[in-house]
């Protein structure tokens, strides 16, 4: 089974990458509010201009982005939240919004 509308993400976060000022570190946490395990999603991450004009966009893969106990898993349990983390190239200073889209 597979409902991408019963996905979510809470706490989106984008820094600079505390390791190299070329990079951005972004934390969010996923959960899958539906009543059956589902598999992981692809994650679609784009940043627009202050206008809504697409600067970026990049998708990753779950191996991409699932860490520690996570990492492997295949099905996305129910209710339960799913920390992730990402280092990207920063796309610039135009830039300034962003949002986590699942695929």
């Amino acid at each position: 089974q597979r409902d991408i509308t019963e996905l979510a993400t809470r706490n989106l976060v984008v820094r600079t990458h505390p390791d190299d000022p070329d990079a951005l570190r972004v934390n969010a946490v996923i959960v899958n509010r539906a009543e059956f395990p589902q598999p992981f999603p692809v994650l679609e991450l784009q940043f627009t201009t202050v206008q809504g004009s697409l600067v970026a966009s990049r998708r990753f893969e779950p191996g991409e982005y699932l860490a520690g106990d996570a990492r492997g898993m295949q099905l996305m349990p129910p209710r339960t939240p799913v920390q992730i983390e990402l280092s990207i190239d920063d796309p610039g200073p135009d830039a300034v919004n962003y949002r986590l889209n699942f695929r």
